[in-house]
């Protein structure tokens, strides 16, 4: 797993992912491909919720690059209840994700962007330096 040369510090870590601050103001989650139950999923953005507070940043940098595809279950809960509410407790305003390497990775990620009711700034790339860059000057 490769981290940008900026990370100034792991916040959390575990088999299925690994949450960092970047030193230019950003929380970094960089997801492995491992397969990963709801409750797991949901323990990650509990975590993440606390480093975006902890670090006092509203923007998340997350490499789904090898992350396996979320069931809707997962994808509905984070649209429509983690977002929002990260938004209200941490000021969460932007996210720059990664694309996943497999269509059905893509379309999951994509499928949570879709289902969004609050104005989150989100956008997708195909290169970590490029997510970076963009998330540096937002």
């Amino acid at each position: 797993m490769l981290l940008p040369t900026s990370v100034s510090s792991i916040y959390f870590h575990n088999a299925l992912c690994t949450i960092s601050y970047d030193s230019q103001g950003y929380i970094l989650l960089v997801w492995a491909n491992v397969a990963c139950q709801e409750q797991e999923l949901q323990a990650i953005y509990e975590h993440t919720l606390q480093a975006l507070k902890h670090h006092r940043t509203g923007k998340l940098l997350t490499d789904h690059r090898l992350r396996q595809p979320l069931p809707l279950s997962a994808q509905h809960w984070i649209a429509q209840q983690w977002i929002p509410r990260a938004m209200q407790e941490a000021g969460y305003s932007h996210c720059a994700i990664v694309e996943n390497q497999t269509p059905l990775g893509r379309l999951a990620a994509r499928a949570v962007g879709d289902a969004l009711t609050q104005p989150l700034d989100f956008r997708y790339f195909n290169t970590l330096e490029a997510a970076s860059a963009w998330l540096s000057k937002a």
